[in-house]
């Protein structure tokens, strides 16, 4: 289990981000402006032996601007998660999500362009 946060390389975490212990941020991701990840899967001020539950964001992943990033999911490579989401469960690679909860909108590409098929050379 990860007790610490971890920020790869080339990443641009914007202004105002909440990035708690137990979050893993790989290379070339992008978390914009007051997004928040959260740690606690059930969180009560008077439990003092809480436990961290880890969130993984893979390598070039982008967090939309005040979305936040429920603790134990992974966002997979290059996904795209829109601003003021609410991510609740993983995220596949390449996919483009949305909403509270987010939820699958479609397929992207490396770049962000979207496309009409799931990307399976990863």
């Amino acid at each position: 289990m990860a007790e610490f946060v971890t920020i790869g390389n080339g990443c641009k975490i914007q202004n105002g981000v909440s990035v708690f212990t137990g979050v893993t941020i790989e290379d070339d991701v992008f978390v914009g402006p007051d997004a928040t990840f959260t740690n606690d899967i059930v969180p009560r001020a008077f439990i003092s032996d809480w436990k961290i539950v880890p969130t993984f964001v893979k390598k070039g992943a982008s967090i939309g601007a005040n979305a936040t990033i429920v603790c134990g999911v992974t966002i997979g490579e290059y996904a795209m998660v829109a601003a003021g989401s609410v991510v609740t469960k993983d995220v596949e690679p390449y996919s483009l999500v949305m909403g509270n909860p987010a939820r699958h909108y479609r397929f992207i590409d490396k770049i962000g362009n979207k496309i009409d098929h799931k990307v399976t050379d990863i």
